[in-house]
């Protein structure tokens, strides 16, 4: 979790049994959670998490309205396991670099 994003490694399964399973890093759209009776695309999914938690920091930290989250999100779909590895040390790694990061308000250059 960084102060304005967040990472994260979702596995989608193939539950058909037609093709692979497959991983997708997604780092940013829905308003409900997909069930095995009623599928959602993953923007949906992504937005409905965006949502609800945005809503519930904003009922903690009694600031109505306030944004935390960056609009949109970014999607790849990890080919094998050595991406989905570098995928991850880049996650552990990525708060430590929050000082350097263009979009820190309090960078200072």
């Amino acid at each position: 979790m960084m102060p304005n994003h967040l990472h994260g490694i979702i596995l989608i399964k193939d539950v058909t049994g037609r093709g692979a399973s497959r991983s997708a890093l997604i780092s940013g759209g829905s308003r409900t959670a997909p069930t095995a009776e009623q599928r959602k695309p993953l923007g949906r999914l992504i937005g409905a998490f965006k949502t609800m938690s945005t809503k519930r920091i904003n009922e903690i930290l009694r600031t109505p309205g306030t944004v935390f989250l960056q609009r949109n999100y970014y999607e790849h779909v990890i080919p094998n396991e050595t991406t989905l590895n570098a995928i991850r040390e880049y996650i552990e790694a990525n708060p430590s670099r929050w000082q350097d990061d263009p979009d820190n308000p309090n960078l200072v250059e």
